[in-house]
């Protein structure tokens, strides 16, 4: 099996801590709207002029305001420092043409090993000792509201705001309040604070990991003398919305007028800004954005209001550890750990910034319409069992001692290992992953779950993942399989369900048998007790075999994923396989959009080929893989409010739906009731690229010629377009003949014109390739 973390993968997901303002202050970041968040139905019989004139409030920005004429503590002014440890402060010196540059400030411009400056753009350069850059509150906003917000970016180390109440309006001295703290990467923030005169906010940047590399600091201070509009909201809530339901918009300022638009521009001044009377009607995604303006106030802050139609198959796909502003191709479903040591670090003491921080992940990624699986994991390391324990596996059984020792993540322990016949066949010191090893007491780890349901289910997380991949030898559980059924699946089953959630099995390892899995969940008569059966890099045939498996055992409709999918160096993987495990999983019927699922393998990688995960995942650096475009391709054909199967077709050769991945497969979609969509996949069956249709022995070389397909579509009518579409999305618009009142047939070329998208197909001894006709 592959090795990979999940925990490498997760820390290139930098999150920002938590901010919960009020309506009058939230000040909204840019965020990606969807592709297609371009129109929505709107009703609006007024222009945007009847809106009433703003009165904008004074802003002030580090970077747009640096003043390189002086370094001094000023009202309404920027200064540079170095923060001691006693809470003084000593102003940084302009540099020149030495060894710092005109525009930036050191404490020592003689001294380049000390590089503490900042620069005009933003930049701060530290090593672990503080360094500031603070704004002096002006004396006109003595007991107004003063708003600061921004962002800010680190090659890894601490960024803290801090608040100055000195009084005095010409110096900086601590005592400090913490505003404001972050360890890590990127961030972003948005407070707000009444202000005394004199006051100084203090931006903080120290403790970097990289010697001597800057961070950037983006700020905006702004002196609410003018009180402005409450923000507006929406109902329903930001994210997934079902096609044709509407949008109400509304304010909490008494007789503001909202303003918005729909195409993603500023609503305070674009030309296509409508003012709000009545719901707006959604149709396709689409990205309101919406301001308040009050009588004679400062209007509200931008309001970012994203909403995503629910699909099918966006619903059937998705990703691990992807952005929370909207994920490849519109898919709906993300996996992420939800740690137990992060949010617990010792017994009872819960972190409730670590807490902020995971509800702000699941909060942004809900308002742009994409859902997050929880991980619960692993073990907090107080928590961990210390005292020894055993179990047996395979016909072996093994000892675990005390703990002796740890060494970095590892506990140290005697390990006894013995056959059957209970003969000693080793007696070694082993080093264990302390976060992997099983908690010494399950009441533990039954608050740890509870604690995730009550912060997660206001949120509408439903379903919840326990652990991840519990094997021997997975390197994610260092016990038995009986042991974690007895200390982990069921127990957080019992919480799970008494507050009504769901419970995702955690990932059968993929060197496992599934015989085993399966043999697992009888022994513990565990079927009922899991609402997910979950596995990871299987075949996609043995969803079948789970589902017959769980059907057998009782369980009516048995929800089948696998969450974890992929890693794979084949670009063709997704356009293979999505397509035969979405028509399997739409043949099955049920009212449930969320009983199968494919979870892939992870969303991002470096673009350098050294990197782990280079080309197996499907973004590479800031651009797409050649995984990810074609799941760009599949998904803008499959994507509709609607999806059903569509088997009344026929090729020749002759194809049709196939759960084994060895052979070729043609499956049939019909969207929305109008588009069929046909995934057709021709497998070169040996090295003279030959294809036989085995129900005729009819043969067709793939390389000779211009061989062709012929497709008959029946039960079809009014139909305007017909087209071959390939890996990459080039369309070939084809002609058809009418061979009955209902049916169409067509010559489909086998090879694709386009050179990349024929050599890609070479490359992997197949053909793949779709057709898509439109009735009117």
């Amino acid at each position: 099996m592959k090795r990979r973390s999940i925990y490498l993968m997760t820390s290139m997901l930098a999150l920002g801590a938590l901010v919960v303002p009020t309506a009058a202050q939230a000040v909204s970041g840019a965020s990606t709207a969807p592709a297609s968040a371009t129109r929505a139905t709107a009703a609006a019989t007024a222009s945007p002029s009847d809106c009433p004139p703003t009165t904008p409030n004074p802003t002030t920005d580090n970077v747009t305001d640096y003043q390189l004429d002086s370094n001094a503590v000023l009202p309404g002014k920027w200064s540079y420092e170095a923060v001691n440890t006693d809470n003084t402060v000593s102003m940084l010196h302009k540099g020149g043409s030495g060894v710092f540059a005109a525009d930036e400030w050191a404490l020592d411009v003689t001294k380049p090993e000390h590089a503490w400056y900042v620069k005009a753009d933003g930049s701060i350069g530290t090593d672990w000792r503080p360094i500031s850059e603070t704004y002096t509150v002006p004396d006109e906003a003595d007991g107004k509201p003063v708003h600061i917000s921004g962002s800010f970016t680190s090659p890894g180390g601490r960024f803290r705001i801090l608040l100055a109440h000195d009084g005095s309006s010409d110096s900086i001295s601590g005592p400090f309040q913490e505003l404001f703290s972050y360890t890590g990467t990127s961030t972003s923030f948005d407070k707000t604070f009444t202000a005394a005169k004199g006051d100084d906010i203090l931006f903080v940047s120290d403790s970097v990991q990289t010697w001597w590399v800057a961070g950037k600091l983006k700020a905006t201070v702004t002196s609410e003398i003018n009180p402005p509009a409450a923000d507006v909201t929406s109902s329903p809530a930001v994210g997934a919305i079902d096609a044709g339901k509407s949008v109400t918009l509304s304010t909490t300022t008494t007789g503001a007028c909202i303003r918005y638009t729909t195409d993603g521009s500023d609503p305070l001044s674009s030309a296509t800004a409508s003012v709000y009377s009545k719901p707006i009607t959604i149709s396709a995604d689409t990205d309101i954005k919406a301001v308040a303006v009050g009588k004679g106030g400062a209007p509200s802050s931008v309001s970012d209001l994203p909403y995503v139609i629910n699909e099918p198959f966006r619903a059937f796909a998705g990703v691990n550890q992807g952005p929370t502003t909207g994920l490849v191709a519109g898919m709906q479903w993300d996996r992420q750990d939800f740690d137990w040591g992060t949010v617990e670090p010792s017994k009872g003491q819960v972190d409730q910034a670590a807490l902020a921080k995971y509800v702000q992940q699941f909060t942004e990624a809900k308002a742009h319409g994409v859902t997050i699986l929880p991980v619960l994991d692993y073990t907090a390391p107080w928590a961990a069992n210390r005292t020894g324990y055993s179990y047996e596996f395979h016909g072996n059984t093994y000892e675990y001692g005390p703990v002796t020792g740890t060494q970095g993540g590892n506990f140290i322990r005697e390990l006894i290992t013995k056959d059957a016949s209970g003969k000693v066949l080793s007696d070694t010191t082993v080093q264990t992953s302390i976060g992997r090893t099983p908690p010494q007491n399950i009441d533990d780890w039954k608050n740890f779950v509870k604690l995730a349901v009550d912060t997660l289910k206001p949120l509408g997380i439903t379903y919840y993942q326990v652990w991840n991949e519990a094997y021997p030898g997975s390197g994610f559980w260092e016990g038995g399989m009986d042991q974690y059924m007895q200390d982990i699946q069921l127990p957080a089953s019992q919480v799970l369900h008494d507050a009504g959630m769901k419970l995702v099995y955690g990932g059968w390892i993929c060197g496992a048998p599934l015989s085993e899995y399966i043999a697992l969940l009888d022994k513990w008569h565990a079927w009922k007790s899991v609402d997910v059966y979950d596995m990871h890099y299987m075949p996609i045939g043995t969803m079948q075999t789970l589902y017959a498996a769980a059907q057998k055992r009782g369980i009516k409709h048995p929800s089948i994923w696998q969450t974890e999918l992929g890693f794979t160096t084949e670009d063709k993987f997704i356009a293979d396989i999505y397509p035969r495990v979405f028509h399997w999983a739409l043949s099955k019927g049920g009212n449930n959009p969320d009983q199968f699922k494919l979870i892939y393998f992870a969303d991002w990688s470096p673009n350098d080929p050294a990197a782990f995960g280079y080309n197996r995942t499907l973004r590479s650096g800031d651009g797409l893989s050649t995984k990810g475009k074609t799941l760009v391709t599949l998904a803008g054909l499959l994507n509709g409010a609607k999806a059903t199967t569509y088997d009344s077709f026929s090729t020749d050769p002759g194809l049709k739906p196939e759960m084994n991945e060895a052979l070729s497969t043609a499956n049939g979609f019909l969207i929305d009731g109008k588009r069929i969509v046909l995934a057709i996949d021709m497998k070169r069956q040996n090295q003279a690229d030959i294809f036989e249709d085995q129900s005729t022995g009819d043969t067709i070389h793939l390389d000779f010629g211009t061989p062709m397909m012929t497709v008959t579509l029946r039960n079809v009518h009014d139909v305007k377009s017909l087209d071959r579409v390939d890996l990459l999305g080039n369309r070939m618009p084809l002609t058809w003949k009418t061979v009955s009142h209902d049916t169409i047939q067509a010559q489909v070329p086998i090879i694709d014109s386009d050179p990349t998208v024929h050599a890609l197909n070479q490359t992997e001894n197949e053909d793949v390739f779709y057709l898509e006709a439109d009735q009117g």
